[in-house]
């Protein structure tokens, strides 16, 4: 993969940001001096952080004292959204004088949208099904943390894929997007245990890729671990490429 510069890097992540925050709404919502402060459960980190675009503070330490002071009201450790589309430019080195430290190393792939075919045995809801449910919870990292992924998605009001993909009249795996405008969001995509490496997640993928192009979007973007192997696999084959990573940093404490 060409190696894209820290310019164009920037001016692609301040392009995408906004789409994602805009796909994945939290609980409750602040604006502190033009960030968005996010507020859910304590589980996703996107529902949980401090999206830091738009900065229109006069003095930074006092936005992140406000900004603490929001989290911890709420009985929830501060953390900040840190991508290359950072503003100010300042601010990761702001929180770690501060003593915070990054978690959740986090890559954000795009792909092109072309022409395809919806794969045989997957199916396209506007609203979680119990199947749906089922593999979000049973493939996120607690079921509290599928239930704040499942609720998110409830409070979607762009349009919205929740794809299910079927093997032998058992529902194997699912995926979800969110469409806001030329970009669409793969989110929640899950592969039961017993059927995984059997080309069930790439169908999921495809026929979400074939919603996204049918409602206007051209693009794909995803998030995903940089330790998931597997998965990152699995995007690269499907067209994904790296555009650039995010980091969540959390106070101390």
């Amino acid at each position: 993969m060409p190696k894209t510069g820290q310019h164009s890097v920037k001016r692609l992540a301040a392009q995408i940001e906004p789409h994602a925050e805009a796909a994945w709404p939290p609980r409750e919502t602040q604006r502190l001096d033009g960030w968005l402060l996010r507020f859910g459960e304590g589980h996703s980190s996107r529902l949980n952080s401090v999206s830091a675009l738009n900065y229109t503070g006069a003095d930074l330490l006092r936005s992140i004292e406000a900004a603490e002071a929001a989290y911890r009201a709420r009985a929830l450790p501060p953390l900040f959204h840190i991508s290359p589309a950072n503003d100010p430019t300042g601010l990761e080195a702001a929180l770690k004088a501060r003593g915070y430290t990054p978690k959740s190393d986090t890559l954000l792939m795009i792909a092109g949208l072309a022409n395809a075919a919806t794969p045989e045995g997957t199916q396209v809801f506007t609203h979680a099904t119990a199947d749906f449910e089922h593999l979000t919870r049973e493939g996120s990292h607690a079921v509290e943390d599928g239930n704040e992924r499942l609720t998110a998605l409830a409070r979607v009001t762009h349009p919205k894929a929740l794809v299910v993909a079927t093997h032998n009249g058992a529902a194997v795996a699912c995926g979800a997007s969110v469409c806001t405008g030329d970009w669409a969001s793969v989110f929640v995509m899950r592969t039961t245990p017993s059927a995984r490496r059997q080309g069930h997640g790439r169908r999921v993928l495809d026929t979400l890729a074939v919603w996204a192009r049918q409602h206007g979007a051209g693009n794909l973007y995803l998030q995903v671990d940089h330790a998931n192997a597997p998965a990152i696999a699995l995007y690269e084959r499907a067209g994904f490429r790296e555009a650039y990573r995010y980091l969540h940093y959390v106070a101390p404490g």
